[in-house]
């Protein structure tokens, strides 16, 4: 699977089956620009009649202009017609002079649809349709209605940054398909980075993430540093304004967005960490709508520990996409000096000394990862529930059930944090939570960025309940 659809074969697959109905569906994707939509949606319905449309930014009366307009000249494998009205007719609408309403659009399109194989009906970035004061919702139903009356069959995809269906009043009678496309993980996204090895690999995961439309433009055969003097250090670069540009393409105000990222770039933190990074938010609760939508964009992972009560209010917060983290931690504090063409050498510099320590805030996650998809490989069972603990004694940042009903505690170290008191420190901090308490199997899973200790070595080598995990292992290449 190739380009920016790479790594999306779960969700292909499922999107299939949803066109394979044939009573119609409607499906939404959301996700990050960059994290493949329209690829996924398009290849899809490559082997059906389907026609693709982009909303623009447009007040309402000239996006059903353009959407009508390209159904009429878009549609591949499918002779979209006005359904008995002849073409004059059917740009007119009900009053003279107007675009049709969406309904009416969405009724052509449904008379329309040729016997036997259906169509498809992809709508990208169709939160400007709401935004621009139009209920999507009832046009849709309307349409899906009208092909099921005549025994027809019409899918309809919605693209969008987060998805537009929610919060909505969705009967049983849609069932939409909803898939939030978040960014790759590591292994999926290791044979499109730059490294002579695992840990190449891994540190170059670190600071280019796991968005697809940003994993198509590298060059696996240069070095790390080569890329990102080509993608990200230039100011003419691809990436060099990706972080702002795509915090100001979904809110109003970015500047308290983009101090709140500024803020979780090193790592994951709590609220009174983010309120601290905000300067001109005085009270900690005006953080709350922003993280909240953050959330939404699906920029920010909110994050409960897995012993909290139910009423908890402890939350943790971190960036979703590394590359994210890496362009706010590393690139925009000097993006300043994109004027004066000396930006890569500090960034670059600042790189070396920090590498280690950055992967190490996102190393958590990618060990997060494995062991909900590929944990059968070593522990013989994935995770049914997977994320950290952390209270009063303890801070274990990868934990959880497998499915074979054993709990596991799992370190992720970097650098110096490979020796034996890797393994001390977390036997102390599971005595200090009963998280997993009384179960049969109580499994230390040590993740390693690079081979441990000879100590470390022999220890869990003498332990039955201890497995270690390294960079090689994380990219799928034992």
């Amino acid at each position: 699977m190739a380009g920016s659809l790479y790594g999306r074969g779960r969700e292909l697959g499922l999107l299939r089956t949803a066109l394979d109905r044939t009573e119609g569906s409607l499906s939404v994707l959301s996700g990050l620009p960059g994290a493949g939509k329209s690829s996924l949606a398009l290849a899809a319905a490559a082997e059906l009649p389907h026609a693709y449309h982009r909303v623009a930014p447009l007040p309402d009366p000239q996006q059903r202009a353009a959407f009508l307009a390209s159904l009429w000249r878009g549609a591949t494998g499918w002779r979209v017609g006005s359904g008995g009205r002849d073409r004059e007719d059917a740009e007119g609408g009900d009053t003279p002079g107007a675009p049709p309403s969406w309904q009416e659009i969405f009724s052509t399109a449904a008379a329309s649809v040729p016997e036997g194989r259906g169509a498809v009906l992809v709508l990208d970035d169709a939160h400007r349709i709401e935004s621009a004061g139009t209920r999507l919702l009832p046009a849709i139903r309307a349409g899906l209605r009208q092909a099921r009356d005549r025994q027809r069959t019409l899918h309809i995809i919605l693209g969008a940054p987060v998805d537009v269906l929610a919060g909505k009043d969705v009967d049983a009678e849609l069932t939409p398909l909803r898939l939030l496309l978040g960014p790759l993980s590591f292994r999926a996204a290791a044979p499109l980075l730059p490294g002579s090895g695992a840990l190449d690999r891994l540190r170059a995961y670190s600071v280019f993430g796991g968005l697809p439309g940003h994993l198509v433009l590298l060059d696996p055969s240069a070095s790390l540093t080569t890329n990102l003097r080509r993608l990200v250090l230039r100011s003419e670069a691809p990436l060099a304004e990706a972080g702002v540009a795509l915090v100001e393409r979904a809110a109003q105000a970015p500047s308290r967005y983009v101090a709140i990222l500024s803020a979780l770039a090193s790592g994951e933190s709590d609220w009174g960490g983010i309120h601290a990074g905000v300067a001109d938010l005085t009270a900690s609760g005006q953080v709350a709508p922003y993280l909240k939508r953050l959330a939404e964009m699906g920029l920010v992972e909110v994050r409960q520990s897995l012993d909290a009560g139910p009423r908890s209010r402890s939350r943790r917060y971190r960036i979703a996409d590394p590359f994210l983290a890496f362009w706010f931690r590393f690139v925009f504090p000097s993006r300043e000096r994109f004027a004066t063409g000396d930006v890569a050498e500090v960034v670059l510099d600042r790189l070396r000394g920090e590498l280690d320590d950055h992967l190490g805030s996102i190393l958590p996650e990618v060990c997060r990862q494995h062991m909900r998809h590929d944990a059968i490989e070593s522990l013989g069972a994935n995770a049914r529930e997977c994320g950290s603990l952390w209270g009063t004694g303890y801070d274990i940042p990868v934990a959880g059930m497998l499915a074979s009903g054993a709990a596991f505690y799992g370190s992720a170290s970097t650098g110096d944090t490979r020796g034996r008191e890797a393994l001390e420190a977390l036997d102390r901090q599971i005595r200090e939570t009963r998280y997993g308490f009384g179960r049969e199997a109580r499994l230390r899973v040590l993740f390693l960025s690079e081979a441990p200790t000879p100590a470390l070595a022999r220890e869990a080598a003498r332990r039955h309940d201890v497995r270690m995990v390294d960079a090689a292992a994380l990219a799928g290449e034992n």
